[in-house]
Formats: C-alpha cells, sequence, structure tokens
C-alpha cells in the first residue's frame, strides 16, 4: 500500500494528476455530515487570533474543504509529541505539517501508515496528513486542493495571509477578557463561553446598536436594560454585568424546568437570543410530538419540521436563525478553548 501510495502521490504532487480511488480505498472515506477531527498549529499563519476572531490560512482552508465534503469540523491544537501518534492511531482524521517539506522523510520513517498531500500552498509548502487505512480521504484533499489553485478564492487566501500584517497574538481574545472572567466566574460560566457570545453579538465594539435596539457589547435589549437597571448600556463593564445577570436568570429558569448539563447551555444561549417565552413554546411544541422538550436537537428538530411544513402558520419567528446563533457561539467556543486553558470557574461546561 505504501509503494503505490507513493507512486500516486508523486503523480499528483508533480504533475498535477488527478486521480480517482477505486471502490476499497473509498469505502474508508469520510461520510457526508460526519465530524472531521483535525490537528492544526497556531503558527504565524495556520491558527491564531486577529481581534478575537480565530483566523488562518490554514483555518480557511479547512473550512472550504468541509464546505467541499458537507462536513462538520473539531479543530485540535495538539503538539508534534503527541499530533502524529494520534494520527497514526486514528484518533484525528488530518493533521497539517508546516515544517518544510525536507522534513517529511522524519515522520515517514516513524510512521509508516502515514501519508501526505499535495503542497497546499506556494509560499511555506505545507501539506496534510491522512493515514493510509483512509487513503480516499488523502486522494480527496489532492483532487480539492488541484482544483482549488485555479480558483479566485485561492489567490485571494494568499494575498490576505501572506501580505497583509496580523497581530497573531493569542495572549488574550478581547480587551474585555478581565471583566468578562470577573462576571463569568460570579454567574459560575465558563468565560470563553461569555466572549463567545460578545464575539458572535457585537464583534468586540461596544458602541453597535441593531435595528431591534439591542445595544453594546453583549446586545442587550431595551427591555433588558431597564429591568437589569443597566445605566449606561455602552459601557463595557455595565454592558457585561447586565449580560451575565440575564445568562445567570435564564440558567436559573431552564434548570426550574429540568434542563440540565451540556444541555442547560444550548437552552441558556437560545434563549438568550430569542427570549425564553418563544423557547417554551417550542419546547411545549417538542414534547407534544413526543419528543424529549429538554433536549436540543429535538427542539431543533421541531423548529426544522415547522418550518418545512406548508400548513404551519407563518411567523416573523422561525426559530432557524436562534439555531445558528446557538451554534455560532458554540463554534468560537471550541474556538476559544483552542488556544486558552480551562479556567476554574467553570459550572455549566
Amino acid at each position: 500500500m505504501k509503494g503505490k501510495f507513493l507512486l500516486l502521490a508523486i503523480a499528483v504532487f508533480v504533475f498535477g494528476i488527478t486521480v480517482k480511488p477505486n471502490a476499497d480505498e473509498n469505502k474508508k472515506s469520510i461520510p457526508a455530515n460526519k465530524e472531521l477531527v483535525v490537528a492544526l498549529d497556531t503558527c504565524y499563519y495556520n491558527y491564531f487570533l486577529h481581534k478575537g476572531n480565530p483566523s488562518g490560512y490554514q483555518l480557511e482552508l479547512f473550512e472550504l474543504f468541509a464546505g467541499y465534503k458537507g462536513v462538520n469540523l473539531d479543530f485540535r491544537i495538539i503538539p508534534d509529541s503527541l499530533k502524529f501518534d494520534m494520527l497514526s492511531t486514528g484518533k484525528i482524521d488530518i493533521a497539517v505539517f508546516s515544517e518544510g517539506l525536507d522534513s517529511l522523510h522524519n515522520v515517514f520513517n516513524k510512521y509508516e501508515n502515514i501519508c501526505s498531500s499535495i503542497p497546499l500552498d506556494d509560499s511555506v509548502k505545507s501539506v496534510w496528513l491522512t493515514v493510509e487505512d483512509n487513503l480516499s480521504l488523502m486522494f480527496e484533499i489532492n483532487v480539492w486542493a488541484n482544483k482549488l489553485k485555479g480558483e479566485k478564492i485561492y489567490n485571494s487566501l494568499h494575498i490576505k495571509y501572506f501580505r497583509h500584517k496580523y497581530n497573531k497574538t493569542a495572549k488574550q481574545i478581547s480587551p474585555y477578557d478581565n471583566i468578562l472572567k470577573k462576571y463569568s466566574a460570579e454567574t459560575g460560566w465558563d468565560w470563553r463561553l461569555a466572549t463567545s457570545i460578545v464575539c458572535h453579538e457585537s464583534q468586540f465594539k461596544p458602541t453597535v446598536i441593531s435595528k431591534s435596539g439591542a445595544a453594546g457589547l453583549m446586545q442587550l435589549m431595551p427591555n433588558t436594560v431597564r429591568s437589569l437597571d443597566v445605566k449606561n448600556v455602552y459601557n463595557p463593564e455595565e454592558n457585561i454585568k447586565g449580560g451575565m445577570m440575564l445568562i445567570a436568570y435564564l440558567t436559573d429558569v431552564f434548570e426550574k424546568k429540568g434542563v440540565a448539563g451540556d444541555e442547560l447551555v444550548n437552552f441558556v444561549l437560545a434563549a438568550y437570543n430569542a427570549g425564553h417565552g418563544k423557547i417554551f413554546n417550542f419546547m411545549k411544541e417538542t414534547e407534544n410530538a413526543g419528543l424529549d422538550k429538554n433536549k436540543w436537537s429535538d427542539v431543533c428538530s421541531v423548529i426544522l419540521m415547522k418550518n418545512k411544513l406548508a400548513s404551519a402558520p407563518k411567523s416573523k419567528f422561525s426559530g432557524k436563525e436562534t439555531m445558528k446563533f446557538v451554534d455560532n457561539v458554540l463554534k468560537y467556543y471550541k474556538h476559544y478553548q483552542n488556544f486558552f486553558p480551562v479556567e476554574r470557574n467553570i459550572a455549566l461546561i
């Protein structure tokens, strides 16, 4: 298998030949909608925080590949001392190798079942590593990469990451880290999760206001501002304090409904976006449908089903935007977990 791979890989690498895997090789391919576990490096262009947002050339490449494959991504920051062992034993699906092509032989000599894709950039010559047991994934990467290099987005990524200057540090997510840590600790939330709400809601801009009237870092609605006695909604500390008070209230509300564990986070986030009254209505409909009203995935199933029914009465609130909100906030949270160690003030997670 190794010799077969090397011949095919050389053909793709040198000549840009697109090779279609045979049926036996294809059976190992990642199916659509499955999570793809990838290991990244927090180096100067692969994966870093830029103004609080997860950024990076490799990160964007993976997101493009995930769209091409129709899969979800689970990013992991893993040191080289563990990364290749985890790849070789199947604990991760793809590992980024950014140490230069000349160093690849060291990996191949130690791990006979690891294979390399063609280079995915013209500047640093990084590659993605897979294993022979999932050889069809390597073929798909090569086919996709060859096609990508002929598209405008490839040049755009090079301009973005190899010509522009970024502050590629992860010492802090935003200027409001200490405030978020302070009020998250009082609430019992992970500050990185609270920060994910701020990033999604305002992109860390304290004076932003939405069309609906939501204002400040945590996009507090006027009624919420009045009920929480927030004097200056554009003051970062007052806004964050109010937002975390709202989260504490919603946490208590859903705990009394019997929601617990990871599901509690999902429902609190959903209610933060839509209001707990709307979420209660969907929970009731979920229960009426014979599903678990305290399981967010079941509630989402009802939301999607209701939106598909032509007979269902149309309303301004479909629930779909709330589903996206929960997914996006948790996506940010996963990224922030990669950059910062676990905090002691975690109660919900």
